[in-house]
């Protein structure tokens, strides 16, 4: 039997259709010879995904057979118009595993969702001002603050106040997304807008 050797070659990327109606996932991967590296051109693989929350239940799965093109990399196209018709987006973000041929590719965060399917259900909210999110941690409660000015740029704060939990960042917002991007590190975290609430590293943000 020829073994297999599978190497991730690109991000998830949301592809919509030419109408919006589609909402389907975008993925590659590279398919290599283990003993000589080469790429396996041109070979029918059997691949099987699935879709899940943060909780972990999955919400979206398929089999399907797709062949490599002469560099031995495989296009799949995953999902359909009602993979996120009736999804909770309070429990994003949301994952994909992927095998092909009985082998465990892995599991990775989705970095995006169709666009279109998303923007059907989140009623359009502006994000200036400050939303607290409380934490008890350790019989200790926690107040976390972000606030988002007019002008693209906002700060952060914990309190009780601790160091390198207060600075400044950058954000810019995609359909229910909020993008921030921290000035002292320069790392980036997503917030995720939906009825009223921000949530992101499990946490739930509430506007002031």
């Amino acid at each position: 039997m020829k073994q297999l050797r599978f190497l991730w070659l690109s991000l998830l990327v949301a592809v919509l259709g030419a109408t919006g109606a589609q909402a389907q996932i975008g993925y590659q991967i590279a398919l290599l010879n283990t003993a000589t590296g080469e790429a396996r051109a041109n070979e029918k693989v059997t691949v099987a995904v699935s879709l899940s929350n943060n909780a972990g239940e999955v919400f979206y799965s398929e089999t399907k057979q797709a062949t490599t093109n002469d560099f031995g990399v495989l296009s799949l196209s995953i999902g359909n118009a009602d993979t996120f018709k009736d999804v909770d987006l309070t429990k994003m973000p949301f994952f994909i595993e992927v095998t092909a041929n009985g082998v465990l590719i892995g599991k990775s965060q989705m970095l995006s969702v169709p666009v279109a399917e998303v923007a059907k259900r989140v009623v359009p909210m502006d994000v200036t001002g400050t939303w607290t999110a409380t934490i008890i941690e350790g019989g200790n409660s926690y107040e976390y603050y972000y606030t988002f000015s007019s002008n693209g740029t906002g700060s952060y704060s914990l309190n009780p106040t601790y160091e390198h939990h207060t600075g400044t960042f950058s954000y810019d917002v995609e359909g229910n997304t909020i993008w921030v991007f921290y000035n002292n590190d320069n790392s980036l975290q997503t917030f995720h807008l939906f009825k009223n609430i921000l949530y992101s590293s499990n946490k739930k943000y509430v506007k002031q």
